[in-house]
């Protein structure tokens, strides 16, 4: 499963449900070297993932990904 291979696996999870600044980024840093952002990101779009961080990408932007 391609969660198995995320980079986020052995992350403190609270850097991808934070809502300050630096965690977002933090978050996002770990993203972009994630070998399976790209399928994380999917996921959030297909399922509605409303909170967090996902595939490099905050609720905001999904939202503006979904309503392009």
């Amino acid at each position: 499963m391609w969660i198995d291979h995320a980079a986020c696996t052995p992350a403190d999870f609270d850097l991808f449900f934070g809502e300050y600044a630096s965690r977002v980024k933090a978050a996002k840093a770990i993203c972009a070297r994630c070998p399976v952002s790209g399928k994380c990101l999917d996921f959030a779009l297909s399922t509605g993932v409303e909170f967090g961080v996902y595939g490099g990408t905050t609720p905001d932007e999904r939202k503006a990904l979904v309503n392009a």
